[in-house]
């Protein structure tokens, strides 16, 4: 990809107060456009194939609640959460890389 997801400032997320909040913001917010330019170019089911059924999504959300201040997340779900996304992401990567290069992300 041109301009990784996971990059220098995704490490951000699992910072506490208004930064990490900021960055889980930012990272989901690219994510859900990806998304829709797989979906734009290539189908619903591609998108879906190439970025884990939206689950990427969902951890992110995750994070996001987490710094708000929702009372059933703990550290913990922050954690869980962010290391599933980036092992996620990082392998959606490689998948746009190999398999939708003509995309020109």
């Amino acid at each position: 990809m041109k301009r990784p997801i996971v990059d220098h400032s995704w490490t951000k997320i699992v910072e506490t107060g208004g930064i990490g909040l900021a960055a889980a913001e930012k990272k989901l917010q690219a994510v859900t456009e990806l998304a829709r330019t797989i979906r734009a170019a290539e189908g619903k089911d591609a998108a879906d194939n190439v970025l884990h059924n939206g689950l990427i999504e969902t951890a992110l959300l995750r994070c996001k609640q987490f710094h708000e201040g929702q009372s059933a997340l703990i550290i913990d779900d922050l954690h869980i959460n962010y290391t599933y996304a980036t092992e996620a992401m990082k392998k959606s990567e490689q998948i746009i890389d190999r398999e939708l290069s003509y995309l020109d992300l």
